[in-house]
């Protein structure tokens, strides 16, 4: 959905000098008046629980969440339906087996009729927080801790599930498959239905 476009604010005045005289205006219009930007939350709840995938091997830890980051300006329709949570994780992929832990794989249930998934939108908002921004994905061999940024419906929801997918598996050179399979820990609230 493409923001709104914000009408700009700002009108024409004169100034003076420094002897009491007003200069005229000019034909350019002033623009100097801004929207302060909301404010950023700074409440973390924690979360401390992992999940494992039992078939590859792969961990991530939860560790807290933020709720009610501020949508970008001319978002105001979708900020009044939708809330932008962050969870900080971090991905130990599997030392067994090659697969990565993707960012494509995660998403949070909250008991609406679809789940709510990765949202990039804010992501440059995030490190003058002091919040790394997870990569992509991670593979074997390496681990890596930050945060994603989910697109949560509805704004407000008591029920926060982490989900990870694990997308079906074939070991290569072999006849061994892993079928897609789910994951979940409870963040707030109770269990919801990840299936």
């Amino acid at each position: 959905m493409a923001p709104a476009t914000a009408a700009p604010s700002g009108a024409d005045s004169a100034s003076s000098s420094s002897s009491g005289t007003a200069l005229p205006s000019t034909s350019k219009t002033s623009k100097t008046s801004k929207t302060k930007p909301p404010a950023w939350p700074t409440k973390t709840t924690d979360v401390n629980k992992t999940l494992t995938d039992t078939g590859l091997g792969h961990k991530v830890s939860v560790l807290r969440i933020i709720r009610g980051l501020p949508w970008p300006a001319g978002y105001v329709a979708t900020s009044q339906a939708y809330e932008l949570v962050a969870v900080q994780m971090t991905w130990t992929p599997s030392t067994t087996y090659t697969a990565p832990l993707r960012r494509a794989d995660f998403s949070i249930r909250t008991g609406a009729t679809f789940p709510s998934r990765p949202l990039t939108l804010i992501d440059a908002s995030l490190p003058p927080h002091q919040m790394v921004l997870l990569p992509s994905q991670v593979v074997t061999g390496k681990s890596a801790s930050g945060w994603l940024v989910f697109k949560v419906d509805p704004k407000g929801a008591g029920n926060l599930t982490l989900v990870y997918t694990r997308p079906k598996a074939q070991v290569s050179g072999g006849s061994q498959v892993f079928n897609s399979q789910v994951f979940s820990v409870v963040m707030t609230g109770s269990p919801v239905a990840t299936s």
